[in-house]
């Protein structure tokens, strides 16, 4: 069954009339967003800004250098002139009334004040001191010898005892040139007690032979030890 209409309300009869209205309604939106002008205030306040921080920046100055001061100026030297003596001067004779040809001079030695040398003692010489040399003939019987006559010379501290304090105290000491012991020292100490007693038995020891450096008498460093042990 047919749809019937009105062609009066028709509107495919219209459609191109529609189509040219939408064309030209675009064509007018174009143009005007085209044609629409902004004022730039945003700018006008960031170039303030700018001008500004450009104020606040110290302005850079470059020193001059110095100049070079100028060297004093030097006068020129006027050489005088030499005068010559005349050859007719006679020559001056100097006469000693008291001087003899017949006199003997006699030409005294002046002889320099000898140098002390200073008694710097040695660690090791030519010939090392022996112990209780009327006992001993060399170096190394001297060392046997004063290891076993410390010992015996040696008194345990009851100090010490009561504490159970044991051990060996490390000791050294010169040799001098007339054989004597001086300068003690303990190198390895255990007890102020201990330490007394060893130095106590190093300075009652008996006299050394000195040592020899370049045949004469020297001082020379002595090292030994003392052993206390417990029993």
């Amino acid at each position: 069954m047919e749809v019937k209409k009105n062609s009066r309300y028709d509107l495919e009869k219209k459609r191109g009339l529609f189509l040219e209205i939408g064309f030209l309604l675009s064509f007018l939106f174009v143009l005007f967003a085209f044609e629409y002008k902004v004022q730039p205030k945003e700018i006008e306040v960031l170039t303030e800004e700018l001008s500004q921080e450009m104020e606040d920046i110290v302005p850079v100055t470059i020193q001059e250098k110095n100049k070079p001061k100028e060297l004093p100026k030097i006068k020129p030297l006027e050489l005088t002139k030499l005068i010559l003596a005349d050859d007719d001067v006679p020559d001056l004779e100097i006469e000693d009334s008291q001087a003899n040809e017949n006199d003997i001079y006699e030409i005294a030695e002046v002889t320099e004040p000898e140098e002390e040398v200073e008694d710097i003692p040695f660690v090791r010489v030519e010939f090392m001191p022996i112990f209780n040399p009327s006992k001993n003939k060399t170096y190394e019987e001297g060392i046997r010898d004063l290891f076993i006559t410390m010992q015996k010379m040696a008194r345990y501290p009851i100090v010490a005892q009561e504490n159970g304090i044991e051990g060996k105290v490390f000791i050294k000491f010169i040799v001098t040139k007339t054989g004597e012991v001086a300068n003690i020292k303990v190198v390895r100490s255990i007890d102020p007690a201990l330490d007394k007693e060893a130095i106590r038995v190093v300075q009652n020891l008996p006299k050394f032979k000195p040592g020899m450096q370049r045949n004469r008498p020297v001082c020379v460093w002595f090292s030994s030890y003392i052993s206390f042990v417990l029993q």
